[in-house]
């Protein structure tokens, strides 16, 4: 059996979607000292790289991704994600209780990867199974 990587509830990335993911990749390695580790996204035809920032070779510290493609419907703010048991779950405990769906990211078999939500006040996080 595999240990949990993370705990129920732990705040385990956030990431930033954005029209000026290039600029502002350049703008967080200036200021905080992240190295960017490109991921492969497709566009329909076209092709582009998102970006995992990272504090050193070892270490992701979150993500700066271009607001096109699967993220063309994510907000332009820092998103942070939370661990959850079960993503159908609660996403319905969310929905129940004033919570609006953003976006979801799915997996072939149709279960969820993650969740994008907007809390009754108007913030917004995910959560996924991690």
């Amino acid at each position: 059996m595999s240990e949990r990587k993370y705990k129920i509830g732990q705040i385990v990335w956030a990431d930033l979607t954005t029209d000026q993911a290039e600029s502002l990749k350049e703008f967080y390695k200036e200021v905080i000292g992240w190295k960017e580790f490109p991921v492969a996204m497709k566009d329909g035809e076209d092709s582009y790289n998102d970006y995992a920032m990272m504090i050193d070779e070892k270490e992701p510290a979150g993500g700066i991704c271009h607001k096109r493609g699967v993220n063309t419907n994510i907000p332009p703010q820092w998103i942070m994600y939370i661990c959850v048991e079960d993503v159908n779950d609660t996403l319905k405990k969310a929905l129940d209780n004033g919570g609006i769906l953003i976006h979801e990211s799915k997996k072939s078999d149709g279960t969820y990867n993650y969740v994008i939500i907007q809390d009754p006040a108007g913030a917004v996080f995910g959560f996924g199974k991690f």
